[in-house]
């Protein structure tokens, strides 16, 4: 089944990644997701069966996954009370997909296209996704 969705991620943010792919260039990486007032439940929802296809999967890549992926709510809504959900990944598994789509897709294929719709129907604008890459500040923790 071949899924879609113009979240806003591509070459626009400086992404290499092909449509729907969601590959990382870096060492860790975040996803803003802006969520539609009302809709954090199906999201929410949506991304622990995310969460659940990461950790059982016998990949072990995939299982590494959902150890590096973290995902927090901005406690205030934004403008309009979209709701802003940041994903934090760290570390980034190098040359794995993060397309939600692709990972219900693999672990839940019989309902990927009822959960692709509360996830696709949840957004308000889109997602961005970043490449993050460490700057070295010099900084060290003396010893007492």
């Amino acid at each position: 089944m071949a899924l879609g969705v113009g979240f806003g991620w591509g070459a626009a943010q400086g992404s290499a990644a092909q449509p729907g792919t969601r590959v990382f260039t870096a060492d860790a990486g975040l996803i803003l997701s802006y969520i539609k007032p009302g809709q954090n439940t199906a999201f929410e929802r949506t991304m622990k069966r995310v969460a659940e296809a990461l950790a059982n999967n016998e990949e072990f890549d995939r299982r590494r996954q959902a150890v590096g992926w973290k995902l927090y709510r901005k406690a205030e809504p934004l403008e309009g009370g979209v709701l802003l959900y940041i994903s934090v990944i760290d570390p980034v598994v190098p040359n794995a997909d993060y397309w939600v789509p692709q990972i219900l897709n693999e672990a839940f294929p019989t309902e990927v296209q009822e959960l692709y719709e509360a996830y696709a129907g949840a957004f308000a604008h889109g997602e961005t996704l970043l490449n993050l890459t460490p700057v070295d500040l010099g900084l060290a923790v003396a010893e007492p």
